[in-house]
């Protein structure tokens, strides 16, 4: 089978203005050490906080991992600048590519092809460009993402390398994602997606059926006591509704209803007027009577101003009261000829109300004999509320009862699914072996037996959100060293196996996996060793404390050449960013 996907190779790690130094890297091991430089004082002795994993961060952030969940955005803006570009030459392929890209415009990076450069407005752009070179195989939907695939191939510390599925920081908690693994392994993604997509229908319908179950059975109640219930509200709301129509086919409400509508529209008109002329009668009543000046006052006033009016204009004293006097009398005559105007409408108004009144109430009597329109009124307001209830009720009962069959359609659907699936492993069944082979072959140079098994199955359980398991066991598993072993013999049985390989970028990052015993951590050096005689197109870079190693080098149990394959050495005194700081 050819392969489907095309090589990474990194080749040099840098920044525009030489914030930290170069890192240039080769094919085969490349070692990234963090090593002592002062033996005499406890701080330089130490080897880790060097920067280390602060170099694997940054290359990550150049394959554009998620700025958010880098500690790269932990830096102080003085230690490195936003706007300070890093750039991560490699290949992919045949094609020779140059990323570009800084903190402060982080989703818009810039990606040098072959001498072209190319900008995107959006980080999910640039990975797609990235996906398209990577994979021979077109068909977007058979393979992972970008990202998706990095994540098992770019292991930092922050995994603890749990388990061989726990690619991400343990204490994210998110959820396990096997498409790479599947991938690699040459199981179509295809299937497992489509199980994921029905397993996610059936907890949101779950969700939603268990919502619906609760308001339904309030106070107790079982479902069957809910249709039972809703059975006996159909029956009475049945019998009601007879009843009232029974009572409205009555000829006498038929022949009466037109009139007594009409009585009721027209007592309504008279008395809204009512309201009406009774405001506008106490507006008149309580209308100021006009302003009484006592004559002597007139006298004053007149006597004062007499002497500038003029010969021609002046009058008596007394023709001046006379015509006050006349003003009063007018006003007072408007006044009372309109309230008495007001007094005699509310009066006709009011024996209208009544002679109408008279008339309704004897009609309403006569439809009304034996109280039937009283009960009438109130038997419709029951009915009403009863049966907007069982509507409710009903709806919400015939949705349960929809959702909870689509539920088994689903439950059914997907047990299928799975059946497909297990189909697809069981075809995978040579490839499979083979991979497990190359494990056992492996668990053998470092455990030194073969006391090791792998496998792949499907799972059906309610409760189990993923529909497979892998798993990987190893001699005395169960500790966290071992868990670090176990994981280191999986990534690079998948990257060295003959079929595996075929879907493997031949690229592999280990951060400070090897907290493990010494003699585990040789026999894995060595392994490594006999790799790169054996292929010269893979690239493995492993971060290491060189203290974990010095021992062994002095009694040359190590077959790697250490310094040859070192590309890059930290200490406290000359750390990746050349200071300390605290992130932020």
């Amino acid at each position: 089978m050819d392969k489907e996907i095309k090589r990474i190779r990194i080749s040099k790690l840098y920044s525009e203005n030489d914030y930290f130094d170069a890192i240039i890297f080769h094919d085969g091991i490349n070692l990234i050490l963090g090593e002592k430089y002062d033996d005499s004082i406890v701080a330089g002795r130490k080897t880790n906080g060097v920067g280390k994993s602060l170099c694997i961060e940054f290359i990550d952030f150049c394959l554009l991992n998620d700025y958010a969940d880098s500690r790269i955005k932990k830096i102080p803006d003085n230690i490195f600048p936003l706007n300070e570009n890093i750039l991560l030459d490699l290949e992919i392929g045949e094609s020779k590519l140059t990323i570009i890209r800084n903190r402060k415009d982080e989703s818009m990076p810039l990606i040098k092809r072959d001498g072209k450069s190319v900008s995107f407005d959006k980080i999910a752009d640039a990975r797609n460009y990235l996906n398209d070179l990577l994979f021979t195989n077109s068909a977007k939907t058979s393979i992972p993402s970008f990202r998706n695939l990095l994540s098992i191939l770019m292991r930092d510390e922050r995994s603890e390398f749990v388990d061989i599925l726990e690619c991400h920081d343990v204490s994210k908690r998110i959820p396990k994602d096997l498409t790479p693994h599947l991938f690699l392994m040459g199981i179509d993604i295809d299937s497992y997606s489509k199980i994921l997509r029905t397993i996610k229908q059936i907890d949101e319908l779950s969700t939603v059926i268990r919502n619906d179950k609760k308001t339904l059975t309030a106070g107790n109640k079982k479902i069957s006591d809910v249709h039972a219930e809703l059975n006996a509200l159909n029956d009475e709301l049945s019998k009601m509704e007879a009843a009232i129509d029974s009572f409205k086919s009555n000829e006498a409400f038929d022949s009466m209803q037109k009139e007594i509508i009409e009585l009721e529209s027209m007592l309504e008109y008279l008395r809204n007027k009512q309201k009406i002329v009774r405001h506008e009668y106490r507006k008149i009543k309580n209308m100021p009577k006009p302003e009484e000046i006592d004559d002597t006052e007139i006298e004053i006033v007149y006597n004062q101003f007499k002497a500038d009016l003029g010969s021609t204009i002046v009058k008596s004293l007394c023709e001046v009261v006379g015509f006050k006097n006349r003003v009063e009398d007018f006003q007072k005559m408007l006044i009372n000829q309109k309230a008495k105007e007001l007094q005699a409408e509310l009066k006709e108004i009011s024996e209208n109300i009544r002679e109408l009144d008279d008339d309704y109430s004897e009609k309403v009597k006569i439809l009304d004999q034996r109280g039937v329109l009283k009960n009438l009124k109130i038997s419709l307001k029951i009915f009403e509320d009863k049966k907007r209830s069982s509507a409710n009720i009903r709806q919400l009962f015939v949705q349960y009862e929809k959702n909870t069959k689509k539920k088994k359609e689903l439950q059914v659907r997907k047990s299928q699914e799975i059946l497909a699936l297990d189909d697809l492993i069981d075809e995978n069944r040579v490839n499979r072996n083979s991979f497990e082979k190359t494990l056992l072959n492996i668990h053998e140079k470092i455990m030194g037996n073969k006391e090791s098994s792998f496998t792949i199955e499907t799972i059906n359980q309610p409760k189990k959100k993923i529909p497979i398991v892998i798993t990987l066991r190893i001699y005395d598993d169960g500790s966290r060293s071992v868990n670090r072993t176990k994981v280191f013999i999986y990534d690079v049985g998948l990257m060295f196996n003959a079929f595996t390989n075929k879907h493997h970028p031949q690229f592999l990052v280990h951060d400070n996996i090897f907290d493990v015993d010494q003699d585990t951590l040789v026999q894995c050096l060595n392994f490594l060793y006999e790799q790169e005689e054996k292929y010269d197109n893979f690239q493995y870079i492993l971060t290491l404390n060189r203290d974990k190693i010095e021992n062994e080098e002095r009694n040359k149990l190590i077959k790697l050449d250490v310094t040859q394959h070192t590309v890059a050495t930290f200490t406290k005194e000359n750390k990746f960013l050349r200071c300390s700081y605290q992130e932020i």
